[in-house]
């Protein structure tokens, strides 16, 4: 009998999380709109099947740690292998507005939009996960920074490329 009741116990912790999950990526792409989650969306597709390219012998989460370990390192010589949007997708991610979202572009240089959509969303959820609210507390404050810091700051934060977020912020900030 007990542990049919810690069972049950474990069963309702589990469906919490993931209700409390959901909400959070519902509430992320509400505020971020239907196109631009779905350009997002398939960056992050893009971007996964190109890991898959990069790195045969990995999973998916082991090819994104690596790469961010690769694109911090001097020894790369093809950073051609490093692009990975396909033609629809690098077109759907300017015509959707997604871009604009994530940056602006002034007169000479590319800015970080910290009033668009995407530090919006960010923003509402950011109290939920150590690793949104230290990328958006950094990003609010410091804007874009160089691979070498994104990198270093993103892995102190221990990443889970599992999770949502994670993979969306990582695509995000090598999606110029």
């Amino acid at each position: 009998m007990q542990k049919f009741h810690l069972i049950i116990v474990l069963i309702l912790i589990f469906s919490c999380s993931q209700k409390q999950t959901d909400s959070r990526i519902k509430g992320f792409e509400k505020i971020f709109g239907e196109r631009q989650t779905n350009a997002f969306d398939s960056l992050v597709s893009d971007f996964e099947q190109n890991l898959t390219k990069i790195y045969p012998n990995l999973t998916v989460e082991k090819g994104y740690l690596q790469y961010l370990i690769d694109i911090k390192s001097d020894t790369i010589t093809d950073w051609k292998k490093f692009d990975f949007q396909s033609k629809s997708t690098h077109s759907e991610y300017y015509k959707s507005g997604l871009r604009n979202e994530i940056y602006n572009k002034d007169t000479t240089s590319l800015k970080e939009n910290n009033f668009g959509n995407y530090m919006t969303a960010l923003y509402e959820i950011k109290d939920s996960d150590s690793l949104i609210k230290g990328y958006w507390n950094k990003r609010e404050s410091a804007g874009i920074m160089q691979n070498t810091l994104i990198v270093d700051g993103l892995l102190s934060l221990k990443p889970d490329f599992n999770n949502y977020f994670h993979k969306r912020i990582v695509v995000a900030e090598f999606s110029f």
